[in-house]
């Protein structure tokens, strides 16, 4: 298998720090997309020929091809995010039960890979503010929808238990009433009674024809 390399940065990854406010507000306004590329490039090469002149720095103004360069990276980086966050928006709002616990657990481990990896993609260039709070949404969701599918499951356990543990006492107890139905001294009528009021147990209606008859 062949070496993972890293690609190699950009002129824009290459400004100093001084330019990263510089940078980050090209980011917004491109995924903004309320003006056009070329306009936000002239703007952004315009705020770093100032930055120049106003701290004295000495750095080559990135091109045009490297700007959109960084605005396709840009791109497809939210798009990985989005999709992110919209696969686990759906498994908060799908996921529902016990047997659909092992598939949630399953999917949340691959989101968190997918966010972790593209935003491992994206360390050779400046985050935006907008991009680690889209990735932190997304894995907040994630995280939400474990929690979720963890609860559920472990609400349907409990009562689950709870039901066959009241379902175990109620036949101990109709049993023991039955054999103290047969004790000499103990009324019928009263073990009857005992039954429907703490068992629910009620006596067989009668059939219509022998009402009628």
């Amino acid at each position: 298998m062949a070496p993972h390399t890293r690609p190699r940065l950009s002129s824009i990854d290459l400004l100093p720090e001084e330019c990263e406010g510089v940078v980050a507000w090209a980011s917004q306004e491109l995924a903004e997309r309320k003006r056009s590329q070329t306009d936000i490039y002239a703007e952004f090469r315009d705020k770093l020929i100032a930055l120049q002149g106003e701290l004295g720095l000495d750095f080559d103004i990135p091109h045009f091809s490297s700007f959109n360069r960084h605005n396709i990276r840009l791109g497809k980086l939210t798009q990985k995010l989005q999709r992110s966050q919209m696969i686990a928006d759906a498994i908060v709002d799908r996921t529902n039960g016990a047997d659909a616990d092992k598939l949630t657990q399953a999917s949340t481990r691959m989101l968190k890979t997918l966010v972790l990896q593209a935003m491992e993609a994206a360390s050779d260039r400046t985050v935006t503010f907008e991009e680690a709070r889209d990735a932190a949404a997304s894995l907040l969701r994630i995280a939400q929808a474990e929690n979720a599918s963890t609860g559920r499951r472990q609400k349907l356990q409990a009562e689950e238990k709870a039901r066959k543990a009241e379902e175990e006492m109620k036949q101990k107890a109709e049993a023991a009433l039955d054999m103290l139905e047969n004790e000499p001294g103990v009324s019928k009528a009263a073990i009857k009674r005992a039954k429907e009021k703490f068992l629910g147990v009620r006596p067989p209606k009668k059939k219509a024809e022998d009402q009628d008859g």
